[in-house]
């Protein structure tokens, strides 16, 4: 498990909840803004987990994946493993599409809807998978692909 060190100092800065000034994810927009910096400027797809409590705060960040060119692995086992080591309630996967096109491939819808079901199961709410484009992105959850 690698908790993303450029994570904490934007984390601090970013919309904080209170009372300990970590950022809270309210819309979408809070864990793009938070997971870009992370996910830009790769050749490669890399899929990262964004950690939340249960007022949607984040815990941490984790590279979870670097896969090709035209994919990455998100697998539901290594995804809920670190969530689950993290304490968290609540879990963003977030994945770059080097090719610019933010478009979510049928690959990417079938895998967020693994990983709903996974997530309720265990008690994990996912609540999007964000696919980041240059300089677009697409929300899993604004789509309806987040449900179990």
């Amino acid at each position: 498990m690698h908790t993303c060190p450029l994570l904490a100092p934007i984390a601090g800065g970013f919309r904080p909840g209170p009372p300990d000034g970590r950022a809270q994810i309210t819309v979408p927009e809070d864990a793009v803004a938070l997971l870009r910096p992370l996910l830009d400027g790769h050749d490669r797809e890399c899929g990262v987990l964004m950690a939340l409590d249960t007022r949607h705060r984040v815990i941490a960040a984790s590279v979870i994946s670097i896969g090709t060119a035209a994919n990455t692995f998100l697998a539901p086992r290594e995804i809920y493993r670190d969530a689950l080591a993290f304490g968290a309630s609540a879990i963003i996967v977030a994945h770059n599409h080097p090719s610019g096109d933010a478009t979510p491939s049928d690959d990417d819808r079938r895998i967020t809807q693994r990983l709903a079901e996974a997530g309720e199961l265990l008690g994990v709410e996912l609540l999007d998978h964000l696919v980041l484009g240059d300089p677009e992105w697409t929300s899993m959850a604004r789509l309806g692909d987040c449900g179990a």
